[in-house]
């Protein structure tokens, strides 16, 4: 059997190894939000940042946050089963994507705008939340995939 992506198979269901890595990935990457606000809130104090620059990113980072969160949870998962990307490998970019909005907050906070990189650290733990792995996941992903084979 070919290792290529484009002739893999997708069991009928989703392997228990594979349950079992993707979900501690998922706590890993929602944990990340607690590490990103434990930074911010340890230097908050002792940055010298220029907050007005931090007001004037926040409508362009809250734009591209809003549009991660899309890619997460809509874009990636199409685009990945229709690739013939694996379930856990899609999981992983989904987890990244969703994570880059957290990153975006602590971008903001280290700049010198307060309070609102907890939003960010909140969405992105949202988002990371709705994502789940589970079986209900895996077979809607394995009808998409399914559903580009000749």
């Amino acid at each position: 059997m070919s290792t290529d992506p484009s002739h893999q198979r997708f069991p009928p269901e989703l392997p228990e190894d594979n349950k079992r890595v993707l979900r501690i990935l998922w706590v890993a990457f929602i944990a990340t939000q607690g590490v990103f606000a434990t930074i911010y809130s340890m230097l908050a104090e002792t940055l010298e940042a220029d907050p007005e620059q931090a007001v004037l990113m926040l409508p362009i980072f809250a734009g591209i946050a809003l549009l991660m969160a899309g890619i997460s949870l809509f874009a990636l998962p199409t685009y990945a089963a229709r690739a013939s990307v694996d379930y856990r490998s899609a999981c992983i970019f989904r987890f990244a994507t969703a994570e880059s909005i957290g990153i975006f907050g602590l971008v903001l906070g280290m700049l010198g705008l307060e309070g609102y990189p907890f939003g960010f650290f909140t969405a992105a733990a949202l988002v990371l939340l709705i994502q789940a792995p589970s079986e209900t996941d895996y077979q809607r992903y394995r009808k998409t995939w399914s559903g580009r084979q000749p």
